[in-house]
């Protein structure tokens, strides 16, 4: 008897165990014990030094949010029957031929720097205030608390270049800027190959106050819009406005390709005409394609044009 009553116990003990051990694998799962509820548990941050494709961190210094494009290939350029179109008298620069070109990976900014942005900049000293001609429908815009969270312009490359730096980051290259807005199989557009519409981008549309305005888009804005006022229109890594808004400066000296980080065109220090990529609100839907590249001398600046940083690190 007395032996029966120890084997009970243990048997008991041993149960006893076992329901601990479920209770803790189950609140590790995200259910209650003793209810019929489970909750889906949010994703574990990735640390800093292991982001996925998408992850996002915020600039301490300007509170841009950032956006992660891993490493790997990409195509780059276009074989689309749109890219072998001329443009006469025309700065558009050829995209051809296409290539694939690897990257390490890299942060980009989720937005346009906004003017609220840049102000803090000038405020700290480190940069010049824009030239306050303000933009094309407007009579006043940077220093107009009303546009604070619309991007940036009549910046000149050296002062975009100067506000990456102060804000700990640098211009993206023009290969890193074309990855992040079409991702790595050489779509169309940032948001893939459908055609544009008011709701994916900023562009010259009915409401745009120049003669080739395109009355069968509507989005909304006879001008520059808020950064990310365009969700339609994100990148496959989650950027925005990288078709229309504002043109964007890039760190790279404009070149042909196939592209080659390695032949010079990398160089902050060397002079030339530096790229620029986007497409503008005052520009029609052939510009909006991921794969166009403009160019100006550094020393240029209008109301169309501004920029977005980025990082190695």
């Amino acid at each position: 008897m007395r032996k029966e009553k120890i084997f009970s116990m243990i048997i008991l003990l041993f149960g006893m165990l076992l329901s601990a051990f479920r209770n803790q694998d189950l609140a590790v799962a995200g259910v209650t014990p003793g209810s019929d509820s489970v909750t889906t548990l949010t994703t574990i941050p990735q640390p800093a030094d292991d982001p996925t494709a998408g992850s996002t961190r915020v600039s301490e210094a300007d509170q841009m949010e950032q956006v992660f494009v891993p490493a790997g290939e990409f195509i780059m350029g276009s074989t689309d029957i749109e890219a072998k179109q001329t443009i006469e008298g025309g700065r558009a620069y050829p995209e051809v031929p296409q290539n694939t070109v690897y990257l390490d990976g890299y942060w980009i900014d989720k937005y346009e720097v906004t003017n609220g942005q840049y102000a803090l900049c000038v405020a700290d000293g480190d940069c010049q205030p824009p030239f306050t001609f303000g933009s094309h429908t407007r009579k006043s815009y940077y220093d107009n608390p009303e546009f604070s969270d619309y991007p940036v312009v009549w910046v000149k490359w050296g002062m975009a270049r100067a506000y990456c730096e102060w804000a700990g980051r640098r211009l993206p290259t023009e290969a890193e800027w074309e990855k992040a807005a079409r991702g790595t199989d050489g779509q169309k557009y940032t948001w893939g190959d459908d055609p544009v519409s008011g709701e994916r981008a900023n562009l010259c549309d009915a409401n745009c106050p120049k003669s080739w305005a395109n009355f069968n888009f509507d989005d909304g804005y006879a001008d520059t819009a808020p950064v990310g006022s365009f969700p339609a229109g994100a990148s496959p890594y989650g950027v925005m406005d990288m078709a229309g808004n504002v043109w964007e400066w890039t760190g790279t000296l404009i070149q042909d390709y196939p592209y080659d980080p390695s032949d010079g065109r990398e160089d902050l220090d060397a002079s030339g005409e530096r790229s620029w990529r986007s497409g503008a609100w005052n520009d029609g839907y052939w510009w909006m394609r991921a794969s166009v590249r403009y160019r100006s001398v550094p020393n240029y600046w209008y109301y169309n044009l501004g920029f977005r940083c980025a990082s190695s690190e």
